[in-house]
């Protein structure tokens, strides 16, 4: 009989000390710059998200980039890859696909050091003290990429439990400096959001399929299986990556020729406005709804269906069974995509009219956050001790 080999405690051990790492290498400050600059923030949407995946919302430590450009890299290389025929992804390994992830990792992570310290207020600004903090932030994205890779190969979460702390340190900041009576209307909201978030992020459309061999390896789970959160939080936690092209392409046009339309753009595209509020909510759900009919491919999934001659029950092959699925993704994606942004807008509803304070206005969009990443970090332990729990017959 196999002897027990403590996967499960051993990966969590590992992701605790990744996470201990990482936590206190984000708080080495970048040399020659105004700490004093930095003391007060401001907790709107963007301020959240940038926080979630760098854990730096001041902007003015060594890993201010955190691993937002490993995370960024990984979600081109992905949507390039879902774009890509079948057989082109069968003819890709996964070495390759590394190779591109940090390729393009190292690209962002430059343009995004660029940025950062050319916003940097410095005690003496110079061009040496920004190169020099332009180095020191490109070396905080490697050690955070590094720590990143390790927890994917020996840890749980990927890059769940760093962005989990992130969150909590939020949380902690926000909550501490706030009132009951602050706290009150968020908090409800915040309560259901979670459950909601939950019930999606643990449950799943099973689409009853007819396998045409008992001895198919899949035979006993006579299902396919949809999630009712088809992509979880990814168009959530990118879209500000995807909001900042718009962003920056005014910024240019701006910079050069200002007329009133550019002018409004340039002072409210933007999560601190309610017309940027808007666009950015309208870009989420159609976002949300791209993302999902790439990961969950209604035309691969047809196919692998016809070549092991399975189907879906009452079904015909082909085209047929593409149409279902696709009709099930949409529909999933649209009711998952409606509630995230059915919270975003109320959230900002309670921030622009002062119903409550700005500072605690997006807590449930952050507990949303949270509860479905800790769901999926759930997932993976029970995994890893199901997994750990089998013995075999010989």
């Amino acid at each position: 009989m196999k002897e027990k080999t403590n996967l499960v405690r051993n990966r969590c051990l590992f992701s605790i000390v990744i996470v201990v790492i990482y936590f206190l290498c984000h708080r080495i400050p970048l040399n020659g710059i105004d700490m004093n600059v930095y003391d007060n923030l401001s907790l709107d949407l963007d301020a959240i998200l940038t926080m979630a995946i760098s854990g730096a919302g001041k902007k003015c430590y060594v890993m201010s980039l955190g691993i937002s450009p490993y995370i960024t890299a990984s979600l081109i290389v992905s949507i390039l890859f879902a774009m890509r025929t079948k057989e082109a992804k069968m003819r890709t390994s996964p070495k390759a696909m590394n190779y591109w992830i940090t390729g393009l990792c190292f690209i962002i992570a430059l343009i995004q050091s660029i940025f950062y310290a050319l916003e940097l207020t410095y005690v003496n600004r110079n061009l040496t003290s920004i190169i020099l903090a332009v180095f020191e932030l490109m070396a905080g994205a490697s050690i955070a990429q590094y720590l990143l890779i390790n927890n994917k190969k020996y840890g749980v979460g990927g890059f769940a439990p760093i962005i989990v702390v992130n969150m909590f340190e939020t949380l902690i900041r926000t909550l501490t400096k706030s009132t009951f009576v602050d706290l009150r209307i968020p908090l409800l909201i915040s309560l259901v959001m979670v459950i909601i978030m939950i019930f999606m992020e643990m449950h799943e459309k099973k689409i009853p399929l007819q396998r045409v061999s008992v001895h198919n390896v899949h035979a006993e789970k006579n299902y396919l299986a949809i999630k009712y959160n088809p992509v979880g939080f990814m168009a959530l936690m990118f879209g500000s990556g995807i909001y900042m092209i718009p962003q920056l392409i005014i910024g240019i046009i701006h910079h050069y020729h200002q007329t009133a339309t550019i002018n409004f753009l340039y002072e409210n595209l933007n999560m601190s406005t309610v017309f940027g509020m808007r666009i950015y909510i309208v870009m989420m759900f159609v976002f949300t709804i791209l993302l999902s009919l790439l990961f969950v491919n209604p035309k691969d999934l047809s196919e692998d269906l016809l070549q092991s001659g399975d189907s879906i029950v009452n079904v015909p092959a082909g085209k047929p069974t593409r149409r279902y699925i696709r009709k099930w993704v949409l529909l999933l994606s649209c009711v998952s995509g409606a509630i995230v942004c059915g919270c975003l807008i109320l959230c900002a509803y309670l921030q622009f009219n002062g119903i409550v304070d700005p500072t605690v206005a997006m807590l449930p969009t952050t507990f949303m956050l949270l509860s479905g990443f800790i769901c999926n970090i759930y997932l993976e332990i029970r995994a890893y001790h199901d997994f750990d729990s089998y013995k075999p017959f010989v």
